[in-house]
């Protein structure tokens, strides 16, 4: 069953903890420079280490504008001195998808990506950490852009190969996991992807416990998988029990409860539970204005639950 009232995608759900593993990825470290360069390329090394430091600065105080046009910079020194296919490449390129993605230039942080996990495999291997991150930004970033059946090819693979180097109850194999069958979700799979996220949930209740981030994380997009397929009585449990805990961690106002709340309220809603759906919503309403500001999505999201709610019957 589709909302009446506001169209979702399985996306927006997740796309805070989704895309936590790669937005995560450090800024390059200092170039790891061939071993004895000649004399006029060693002031030239001193040079590259510099920048780096800047774009490390710039990565950590979020002005990814400034690092970008460093890192571009890094990227056309390095192809010019060590030529176009080089093992200092990879890590730079994987930055600069970072930041092209926290501007919102996905079409563009693709390539980067891309190329960051490409170079990885080549000059690092397959089953290195960076080289999984890289592949899974790419994934991420595919998905975001509604490329769903190339998102969900990646995202297998990744899912495969964090399965075979950390295992696979490895929280880093069980977030993958999650984005699979978000992707499977937004391809309208929904049964798919409802078996996907029970045996997640089933993994992460044993493994990591009842009020563990990624658990709760699984369960709410569980209990949206279940309301699209019209199942409102077992999402709206799914919602009261993941609500339960993250309103204690990490709290009431947290951007990510805010989201289960209208989402909750949407599914109330449907329920025509109109009075408690109206008392949900306002609720996340006032902490989102308050914490996020008026012109946050969220914020806007539940503004309009709330202006529709008002004319709902008594």
């Amino acid at each position: 069953m589709k909302s009446t009232i506001v169209a979702f995608h399985f996306a927006v759900l997740l796309s805070g903890s989704a895309v936590l593993l790669a937005a995560e990825t450090p800024p390059p470290a200092d170039a790891k420079l061939p071993e004895n360069l000649p004399a006029e390329l060693k002031q030239q090394a001193l040079e590259f280490k510099k920048q780096q430091a800047s774009v490390r600065e710039y990565m950590q105080a979020g002005k990814y504008a400034e690092a970008e046009k460093v890192l571009r910079a890094l990227i056309e020194s390095f192809k010019g001195f060590f030529g176009p296919g080089n093992a200092l490449l990879p890590e730079c390129q994987g930055a600069l998808g970072t930041c092209l993605r926290a501007q919102d230039r996905l079409a563009e942080a693709e390539p980067e990506f891309r190329a960051a996990w490409e170079g990885h495999v080549k000059y690092s291997g397959a089953d290195k950490p960076e080289t999984l991150r890289m592949h899974n930004a790419l994934a991420e970033t595919l998905h975001q852009q509604g490329k769903y059946a190339e998102a969900e090819k990646e995202t297998r693979a990744v899912v495969q190969e964090m399965t075979k180097v950390y295992g696979a109850e490895h929280p880093a194999t069980l977030l993958n996991r999650t984005n699979l069958a978000v992707v499977l979700g937004d391809e309208k799979k929904y049964a798919e992807a409802e078996k996907e996220l029970q045996e997640i949930v089933k993994i992460e209740l044993r493994v990591l416990g009842i009020d563990k981030q990624p658990t709760l994380m699984a369960r709410g997009a569980l209990a949206v998988n279940l309301r699209e397929q019209g199942k409102l009585a077992e999402a709206e449990k799914e919602f009261r029990a993941v609500l339960l805990f993250m309103d204690i961690n990490p709290g009431e106002a947290h951007v990510d409860t805010l989201t289960f709340r209208y989402h909750f309220a949407l599914c109330l809603t449907l329920e025509k539970k109109y009075a408690e759906a109206k008392k949900e919503a306002e609720a996340g309403l006032a902490m989102a204005k308050n914490k996020l500001g008026d012109d946050h999505p969220s914020t806007k999201e539940l503004q309009q639950l709330v202006t529709t709610l008002q004319n709902a019957p008594k």
